[in-house]
């Protein structure tokens, strides 16, 4: 009986037949492989010409469905609108038939004249010709009745930046009645880092505007506007008015002249900043006794209108009434001498610990050490060449 084979052994016979040879020489060499385009049923490749074709064809394809779609849509919104004109009630479609307009040639417009009354439809007589070259903008002239308020250089209100030493002043001045005297050196000698002390007794902002003659305690009789021109300060502080204010009655006048002193002042001193300290309120017995004038109520509209003429001009303001203001309004009695006005030694310290935390902000200001702004020398150094 003769022994099975295994299955392998057919299907590896019958593999090899499939391969077909060539006698060259007494050898076999196997017939290459034929290409696959040519066998029975592949595709041959399409040349460039019938690849733009068949491109062609597609985009042609997707212009027609889009003009479909677009006409599909366009007839489905007008058989929606129809179908909505006819459900809706036949008062609202029809309305009211305006009534013809009677005017006919020159008198029917498109649109209404301006100023031409409540008839604007039509013209008569009584109606005054528009002169068409008076519409529109007009140029001002200087004889026009206008005004012009320039933009204020500097903030209205000086808020508080660090606290710089007293050598801040060294090139600055001091303008002011009997308050501001207390800083010269034959007073309380305080220390202002070397300001110029333009104080004197019983002065009003009148006494500057006409150049009166006035003392100095440290420097007898002169003029302080010409005190002041021939320094030209580049920082000029102002506390002035409380003597003029004393009494009630002279508030107009007293702003009038308080403006054009600073006119003034402006004028000799282009290159000087200004900063502008409120007047300050006077104790709850001085006014009760004789000094009406220096009431809280009273001093909140002058401080307020001298703050306006500071937005003006580009001054700063100094709220330095605040400073010494008690609950209600006056001079605290611990910052005060007997007679209610001046201020003591400790209140002129306090005065000018507030001016050194409110000055404006610069890198190069000598803020002390430990202030929120203050720069060690390296610092400086590594900044100079920032503006």
């Amino acid at each position: 009986m003769p022994t099975p084979q295994r299955p392998g052994t057919d299907r590896s016979r019958q593999s090899r037949m499939q391969n077909e040879y060539t006698w060259q020489g007494g050898w076999a060499h196997p017939e290459s492989p034929r290409p696959s385009g040519g066998q029975p049923g592949g595709r041959a490749p399409l040349t460039p010409q019938q690849q733009r074709a068949l491109a062609r064809r597609r985009r042609e394809r997707r212009r027609r469905r889009r003009r479909t779609l677009a006409i599909g849509t366009a007839g489905g919104i007008l058989v929606l609108s129809g179908i909505i004109t006819l459900l809706l009630p036949k008062s609202v479609t029809q309305g009211e038939t305006p009534a013809e307009s009677t005017a006919t040639g020159s008198t029917q417009l498109v649109a209404p004249l301006p100023y031409g009354g409540a008839d604007q439809g039509t013209t008569d007589a009584a109606t005054p010709a528009i002169n068409w070259g008076t519409v529109g903008p007009v140029q001002q002239t200087a004889e026009g009745v206008y005004t012009y308020t320039a933009v204020p250089a500097a903030p209205a209100s000086l808020p508080e930046f660090g606290r710089v030493d007293t050598s801040w002043f060294a090139d600055a001045a001091f303008l002011g009645d009997s308050l501001t005297a207390g800083f010269c050196e034959s007073e309380y000698n305080i220390d202002v880092g070397g300001a110029l002390i333009c104080g004197y007794e019983g002065i009003s902002p009148n006494s500057i505007v006409n150049r009166t003659t006035v003392t100095s305690p440290d420097r007898g009789d002169e003029v302080a506007m010409d005190v002041l021109t021939n320094a030209q300060p580049a920082k000029l502080y102002i506390l002035i008015g409380t003597n003029a204010l004393v009494t009630t009655g002279n508030d107009e006048s007293f702003l009038k002249y308080y403006g054009r002193m600073l006119d003034d002042l402006r004028e000799a001193l282009p290159n000087t900043t200004f900063y502008v300290q409120s007047i300050l309120a006077a104790t709850q017995e001085k006014v009760a006794d004789d000094a009406p004038g220096l009431a809280p109520d009273r001093l909140a509209t002058i401080n307020a209108a001298i703050q306006s003429l500071c937005a003006e001009r580009g001054c700063y303001f100094l709220d330095l009434n605040a400073e010494f203001r008690d609950e209600s309004g006056y001079l605290l009695s611990d910052y005060a001498q007997p007679d209610g006005v001046h201020l003591t030694v400790s209140g002129y310290n306090k005065w000018v610990s507030y001016l050194c935390t409110h000055v404006p902000y610069n890198k190069n200001n000598p803020y002390q050490a430990g202030s929120t702004y203050y720069l060690s020398d390296d610092v400086k150094q590594l900044l100079a060449d920032i503006p």
